[in-house]
């Protein structure tokens, strides 16, 4: 706090103080309240909880313009799984409904289906992630390990996604792919 003094003087630094205090205790009534639906976020603040980022760093944030680097990325590698994610999905369904009835051919087309997606943007998030997340977010080390500690001890870094993960999310299953209807507003994007 007394380095926000230096900079922005002792009075502005009780008003900012002050200010944060009561945005840290509306965002837990906020977040006790009603839980989020994943796609309906409505800024960063709801993939960063406002505990991982300290009020100095919030305030050297402003300062600089912006969030943290890694905090924009994992909201970027988010917004881009959920598209590819609702994309899949109404893949998945139309797929299904042009092979009505034949069981075998669904499946091996949503396979090759599966293999043919393009998941470089989002890969190359997660790899760049994965890299860096640890220098910016200034994590702790192990000693025994010699790896990086993350946040409340999970492991921090985040993996690719490929053909295993459509098929584990949506199955080459013909009767699954036809009881689960795609979402009404999302479409496939053209290739």
């Amino acid at each position: 706090m007394e380095d926000m003094g230096a900079i922005f003087g002792s009075v502005a630094a009780a008003r900012l103080s002050r200010r944060f205090q009561r945005r840290a205790r509306a965002e837990e009534a906020r977040l006790g309240e009603v839980p989020t639906r994943p796609g309906h976020e409505k800024n960063l603040s709801e993939h960063v909880p406002s505990s991982l980022i300290s009020l100095q760093d919030r305030v050297k944030a402003l300062a600089v313009g912006g969030a943290p680097a890694w905090s924009r990325r994992l909201k970027r590698i988010h917004d881009l799984t959920l598209a590819a994610t609702a994309e899949l999905r109404v893949e998945w369904h139309l797929m299904a409904k042009q092979v009505r009835g034949d069981r075998p051919r669904f499946a091996a087309g949503w396979r090759q289906h599966a293999e043919r997606f393009d998941f470089r943007p989002i890969n190359e998030l997660v790899e760049r992630h994965n890299r860096y997340f640890p220098a910016e977010a200034n994590l702790p080390m192990d000693i025994r390990t010699l790896d990086y500690v993350a946040f409340a001890g999970g492991d921090y870094r985040r993996q690719r996604l490929d053909a295993g993960w459509i098929l584990a999310q949506f199955p080459p299953d013909l009767d699954a792919a036809l009881a689960s209807p795609p979402l009404p507003e999302t479409a496939p994007r053209k290739r």
